[in-house]
């Protein structure tokens, strides 16, 4: 990608990467694209779904309205009670943690 060629022609150049800004790079250039090219509805929407600890990683690297720009226009906190959007694409960025992947199993749960 991109922004990975910048990365390494910075590291070439000697200068140094901070991990904020290779944090950002990662979140909003790869990790994004990767849900566009993949996309089942539109690439053009994007919903992130962050959990509590997941949401503070993301405020120490990344600005909000840079999510907006990279056309993620709504972003839900996992432990909250949540709209359901069945028809838009999700960027699911959460913790290891057991209460995170058991709420992220339960949106994939068909109803009974």
């Amino acid at each position: 990608m991109r922004g990975n060629r910048k990365l390494r022609e910075s590291q070439a150049e000697g200068g140094s990467v901070s991990l904020r800004s290779y944090a950002k790079q990662r979140i909003l250039n790869e990790m994004i694209q990767a849900v566009k090219n993949h996309a089942n509805f539109s690439p053009e929407y994007l919903i992130m779904i962050l959990d509590f600890s997941s949401a503070r990683v993301f405020a120490s690297c990344c600005k909000w309205y840079e999510l907006y720009q990279a056309k993620v226009y709504h972003t839900e906190i996992l432990e909250k009670k949540r709209k359901k959007y069945p028809m838009t694409d999700a960027i699911y960025f959460i913790s290891p943690s057991r209460r995170s992947i058991q709420k992220l199993v339960e949106d994939f749960k068909k109803p009974e």
